[in-house]
């Protein structure tokens, strides 16, 4: 046997034993010789498949035209790879890499061309799978995301607006004056209210806050003065002055309207369950060129009070008026801290949260007190802005901590404890947290609770300090989520463990509808995110079913337990 018939044996050998299907085509493209992956491949037998041309067998858009691949063969002399689709003997479709090597002979002409045909149906059947998988997800996604914005447009909407009334309430207020360039706001408030709802009952106080938000709209001059519903009992006015020059006509005109409503509502007659109910109020004006809106509404406050301290209808705020004795107040207040401070009077009190999931497993909040020298126990919103104002809020903190830590070291239960911004910017406080967490070894046991705002948005050592906690071991909270300023994307910023559903919106949950919607757009975010809600103000038996029968996780009210100084 010659070398030359040797090489033949061994091509014919590799050729037949192939893979992959191989085929042999002359220069005018007739099939001189296939192997037998190539015959189960297409499905085409040797009798069919030699002397027929390729592009009859395999035929594609491209055969017999400028864009034939076996044409461009003839014409480089170079090895040329492409995908091609044809069906095969049965009829399927096969997805295949062709690969095609010229053949020359010594003068390095064309004298056929062998292709090697890889079948690559499966992988290009996943691509496929995969491509309509990945365009199904993402249309899911699409659809998720508008759902989410849609119900993050409508929680917006409803928590701008007063749910009794249906006015704006006191977070549109507070925007809108931030907006505005000469801001003036009247705050009407009803005198006596709660013996009304005492002696009547809070569905018949409910009649008349909505009767009298009526008569406040038809009362209004134009409808650049806007009406808005605040917190209880209260309402307030505002229109925007434009410009400082504008402001001796404008007040005129808010006095005269004081004067007005005042003397309106003393003469009407607001029928309640075949009743008649007489009501009075009080309403104080404030108005400025640069203050920011909380400060704007706190002067009218201010005046507010002074109006029915002094029993006047209206009074507008002034700089100088009561000055002095709010100074007084301040003081005493101060002092009576430092000495509470000073002589380990600042205690721990706990309130039991309910665990829906494991009623066995109760966690506490902690709450600050002071004890007076008298005895005396004294609430945290008496002193806590004169603490603040006087640097004196770190140590009502730390005892806080300390003693809480000391009572739960050797206790199951979790604990939750309010931090404020000021906790959070003060290094001997976070200093210290971290170090009480250690000692008492607590980072398992504690969650931290912070007022949802925009201020800790905007300072970064705070937001670092709350991530550390959380890297800890410690647990987070949103307090009062959804009493107005509610920020989805910074709940999910933080990593929170759980939202604290705001008593404005927990209280009447067993009647309002409008509470409900939010309630259980809150809840429904918070499940999709994986955090746990706890709902606050839980004072009744109706109030618990419902929250229950809202998949809240957990409630917190006097309906559980009161705070106290041992745990209930």
């Amino acid at each position: 046997m010659t070398q030359l018939e040797s090489n033949y044996n061994e091509f014919q050998q590799i050729f037949n034993a192939a893979a992959d299907g191989m085929c042999v085509i002359a220069r005018d493209f007739t099939v001189l010789k296939v192997n037998d992956a190539f015959t189960a491949m297409t499905g085409f037998t040797r009798e069919q498949t030699i002397g027929q041309k390729c592009y009859t067998l395999t035929p594609n858009p491209y055969c017999q035209t400028p864009s034939c691949p076996m044409l461009r063969i003839a014409d480089s002399l170079q090895c040329i790879d492409f995908d091609i689709t044809f069906k095969n003997g049965v009829g399927d479709e096969i997805d295949c890499i062709l690969t095609a090597t010229p053949l020359l002979n010594p003068s390095r002409e064309l004298t056929g061309i062998v292709t090697y045909i890889k079948d690559i149906t499966e992988r290009k059947r996943h691509e496929r799978e995969l491509i309509t998988t990945n365009q199904n997800l993402e249309k899911k996604v699409i659809e998720r995301t508008q759902a989410l914005k849609g119900q993050e447009d409508q929680l917006v909407r409803l928590l701008y607006t007063d749910t009794l009334t249906s006015l704006p309430n006191r977070l549109r207020l507070l925007r809108d004056v931030a907006k505005s360039k000469v801001p003036v706001v009247a705050l009407i408030n009803i005198d006596d209210f709660e013996q009304i709802n005492n002696f009547y009952g809070y569905a018949e106080g409910d009649f008349i806050l909505v009767s009298l938000a009526r008569l406040l709209s038809d009362i209004l001059p134009n409808p650049a003065y806007a009406l808005y519903k605040m917190h209880a009992d209260e309402y307030a006015i505002f229109l925007d002055a434009q410009t400082a020059a504008n402001l001796p006509a404008i007040l005129d005109n808010f006095e005269g309207l004081a004067k007005h409503i005042a003397s309106t509502i003393l003469t009407t007659r607001f029928s309640t369950n075949h009743q008649e109910v007489l009501l009075r109020v009080s309403t104080g004006i404030a108005f400025t060129a640069s203050a920011d809106p909380k400060s704007l509404v706190i002067k009218a406050d201010i005046a507010l009070r002074e109006a029915r301290a002094q029993r006047k209808p209206y009074l507008f705020f002034r700089e100088a008026d009561g000055i002095d004795a709010r100074y007084q107040d301040n003081i005493k207040w101060a002092k009576l801290l430092q000495e509470a401070i000073k002589y380990d009077r600042i205690v721990p009190y706990f309130q039991a949260i309910y665990n829906h999931r494991d009623p066995n497993n109760r966690h506490y909040e902690v709450l600050a007190r002071l004890v007076d020298n008298r005895g005396k126990i004294i609430s945290p919103h008496q002193f806590l802005d004169v603490a603040k104002a006087t640097r004196q809020y770190p140590a009502i903190t730390k005892a806080i901590i300390q003693k809480s830590f000391s009572v739960f070291k050797h206790l199951p239960n979790e604990i939750s404890i309010n931090l404020d911004v000021e906790d959070m910017l003060d290094l001997q406080t976070t200093t210290m947290i971290h170090e009480l967490l250690e000692k008492y070894n607590m980072t398992r046991k504690v969650a931290f609770e912070v007022l949802e705002n925009h201020s800790l948005e905007s300072h970064t050592a705070a937001v670092q300090f709350l991530k550390n906690l959380k890297t800890s071991g410690c647990k987070l909270a949103v307090d009062d989520f959804g009493s107005g300023y509610s920020n989805f994307a910074y709940v999910l910023s933080l990593d929170f463990d759980y939202l604290k559903i705001d008593a404005s919106l927990i209280r009447n949950i067993d009647q309002d509808a409008s509470s409900q919607s939010i309630v259980k757009s809150i809840v429904a975010f918070a499940q999709d995110m994986g955090i746990k809600t706890i709902a606050e103000f839980v004072h009744s038996e109706s109030v618990f079913t419902t929250v229950q029968k809202y998949n809240i996780d957990f409630s917190q009210g006097y309906y559980i337990a009161r705070p106290g100084p041992q745990l209930a």
